[in-house]
């Protein structure tokens, strides 16, 4: 019993490790090779209990590896028919078992390619499948950089060198100054496109060997392994400076955001838990010194470092909060507001012009929008906001809607004509006619629009007073019409057959 337990454990043993299975093949090998040279043999039949080794090292070694054992098996074999084959060639013996072998040993060498080569696909798959795996698991989908299980392990990894080594490491913990409110107003598709470019520019900000993560929401960590402390917080503010100095394109806006930054470091006796906390108690303090700064905790308080200062401070004795938002965003809509409109169509003007490419603008009206001395102020915001998101639906991603002025947005479309700027247009016109609000269910609605191509080395100002012009012929004619500027005159584009009734 105690002998087949012993063989039971060496044959598990053989089975776990590849190599030791193909050490007992060639044994298998020589000793078949010696069995048949202790016996006359006369026709090459023997030869195929030569396939089992092949067929099992191709499966678990691989096509270079099978190709090996397979001429191992025909020099082998050739030792022992080499008496017949000096026999055939003096004529003494006929030549069919020579044929045969010869055969035999292009079959074998055929079967360990395949084997192999099927192995090798085989493994090469289960190898890509678990790196995807891999990644799945330990990646931040959106971003790209390490999720949070990563960032967890790693943070261990680095402590348990630092018992055993004494090899510092910081903790730098960095979130995005106001990205809800960022979210609410540009929407959540241009906050995860703001997610992955801050995480691209913290890749480039740190070393190779430092792992980013996401660590949840708006926040991202930095695992930094030994650097001195002075080194981690630079790390930190040029992290801070690259991102607060980049603009990242969105639906043709060029959106910016700042951040801030808390760093730790290791200290002696010191957990994983007592890290994290001070390295967010800077980061709370950066916030409290009003964002977009850096501030380090050396254990006993906090310590602003670097040139980053506050862009957006909140004031209690004003009404808004962040200058920056009322510069770029409207209150009303949430959309870009008219100074983002006119940077951009004059950005986009200049690039027309100098790749010859097309560019369409439009302003958009709704008829009969309430005035600003109108009591319901609230429908009028409602209104806006409605024929926002119904311009927005229509659109392309590198289409541009804000708003432009009063009751009116402005949208912008590179590279269309005015053919095809007409489409989306009139479905506009037709979507809001058709429109009901739950909030309004009475309330119904219509939009004058205006509509030009931008010529030939023609000015953004030219441009603008002739889709103005364009709005105001669709207005005079009643309204919940589509006029055209072609540069001589306007003419209507189109007509709804669904007229909506102007509040």
């Amino acid at each position: 019993m105690g002998a087949f337990d012993l063989v039971t454990n060496l044959t598990k043993e053989v089975l776990k490790s590849p190599r030791y299975l193909e050490a007992l093949l060639v044994v298998v090998v020589f000793s078949a090779t010696s069995v048949m040279l202790s016996y006359s043999v006369d026709h090459p039949v023997m030869l195929h209990l030569f396939y089992v080794p092949v067929v099992l090292t191709g499966f678990f070694r691989g096509a270079y590896r099978a190709r090996l054992m397979s001429l191992l098996c025909i020099l082998t074999a050739t030792t022992v028919f080499l008496p017949s084959f000096n026999e055939a060639a003096a004529g003494g013996v006929p030549l069919g078992p020579v044929f045969a072998f010869m055969l035999w040993a292009a079959t074998l060498v055929l079967i360990a390619v395949i084997v192999g080569t099927l192995s090798d696909g085989w493994r090469e798959s289960i190898d890509k499948l678990r790196v995807a795996h891999e990644k799945d698991v330990l990646t931040d989908a959106l971003t790209g950089v390490a999720n949070r299980r990563a960032f967890e392990y790693e943070l261990n990894r680095r402590l348990t060198e630092w018992n055993r080594d004494q090899t510092p490491f910081c903790l730098v913990l960095l979130d995005i100054d106001h990205f809800k409110k960022f979210n609410d107003r540009y929407g959540h598709q241009a906050g995860d496109a703001v997610l992955e470019a801050v995480a691209k520019v913290l890749k480039e900000a740190v070393r190779e060997t430092d792992l980013v993560a996401r660590h949840g929401g708006e926040e991202f960590g930095v695992v930094v392994s030994g650097a001195s402390v002075e080194k981690v917080k630079n790390i930190a503010e040029r992290a801070r400076s690259l991102i607060e100095s980049s603009r990242f394109p969105h639906r043709g806006l060029m959106l910016r955001v700042t951040v801030s930054l808390g760093v730790a470091q290791i200290q002696a006796g010191e957990d994983l838990t007592s890290l994290v906390q001070r390295a967010d108690t800077a980061l709370y303090c950066s916030k409290e010194a009003g964002r977009n700064c850096v501030h380090f905790h050396d254990g006993k308080t906090c310590l602003h470092f670097g040139e980053g200062m506050a862009t957006d401070v909140m004031d209690p004795a004003k009404k808004t909060t962040s200058e920056s938002f009322d510069v770029y965003t409207d209150e009303t809509t949430g959309l870009p507001t008219q100074k983002v409109f006119l940077e951009e169509f004059r950005r986009r003007t200049l690039e027309a012009h100098r790749h010859s490419s097309e560019l369409a603008v439009a302003i958009i009206s709704i008829d009969g929008l309430l005035q600003e001395e109108d009591p319901d102020a609230q429908t009028q915001k409602n209104l806006l906001a409605t024929i926002g998101r119904l311009s927005g639906s229509v659109l392309r991603e590198t289409d541009l809607i804000a708003r432009y002025d009063g009751n009116c947005l402005s949208v912008l479309l590179p590279a269309t004509s005015l053919e095809s700027a007409l489409i989306p247009m009139q479905r506009l016109s037709s979507d809001s006619a058709k429109y009901s609000d739950f909030q309004y269910p009475s309330l119904s609605y219509s939009v004058s629009i205006g509509l030009v191509e931008v010529m030939t080395a023609e000015p953004p100002g030219s441009a603008l007073q002739r889709v103005e012009a364009a709005l105001a012929a669709s207005i005079a004619a009643g309204g919940n019409s589509l006029y055209v500027h072609d540069g001589t005159a306007c003419q209507l584009a189109g007509a709804n057959d669904l007229v909506g009734e102007a509040v």
